[in-house]
């Protein structure tokens, strides 16, 4: 009963640990991306205040067009710039979701593993095979889930490579058309 115990509180410390790891990480990122937002709207109210100074120097109309195209060069490439900003802090944030999730299942195997072979080792005779098929299903059921992770990263570094091809000819078709 006190092994049972023992276990019991160590899983609970870790399960705590867990938690307090999965809101530090959190924070970390809320935190990111209220920094990110903060910088953009500071940047766009400067930008707003530098339009409104350049537009109030006009003159002529026919130079309203020649300005409008200029205030917009800098406003998408700020765009692309936030976009990817925000992006990174999503990126950095589930990555780090996924390691600590990735420790945790294995950390959940291991302690299946030990229980498992306590309760062979006391098992009464003849219930091998039971305990076997149920080690079997863990087994199964941990490999499905390292399958699960390995094709999230998969399709993360997929959508970070279509991203940024797609960044890259939008850039470069912009260059094109000015």
């Amino acid at each position: 009963m006190v092994q049972v115990t023992d276990q019991l509180t160590a899983f609970n410390k870790s399960q705590f640990e867990a938690a307090l790891r999965f809101a530090e990480i959190t924070a970390e990122s809320f935190e990111k991306l209220a920094d990110v937002q903060f910088n953009a709207v500071k940047a766009a109210f400067a930008d707003g205040v530098k339009s409104v100074k350049h537009l109030s120097t006009i003159k002529d109309p026919s130079e309203l067009t020649a300005v409008s195209s200029t205030l917009a060069q800098p406003a998408w490439e700020k765009a692309q710039a936030y976009a990817k900003a925000v992006y990174d802090v999503a990126a950095t944030t589930q990555s780090g979701i996924s390691a600590l999730l990735e420790q945790q299942v294995s950390a959940f195997n291991k302690n299946v593993a030990v229980a498992l072979d306590d309760v062979l080792k006391n098992a009464p005779p003849g219930s091998e095979g039971a305990v076997f098929a149920v080690r079997s299903v863990i087994q199964s059921g941990s490999a499905a889930c390292e399958s699960m992770i390995k094709a999230t990263k998969h399709m993360v570094a997929a959508a970070e490579s279509s991203a940024a091809t797609i960044s890259a000819q939008a850039t470069s078709a912009r260059k094109k058309a000015a």
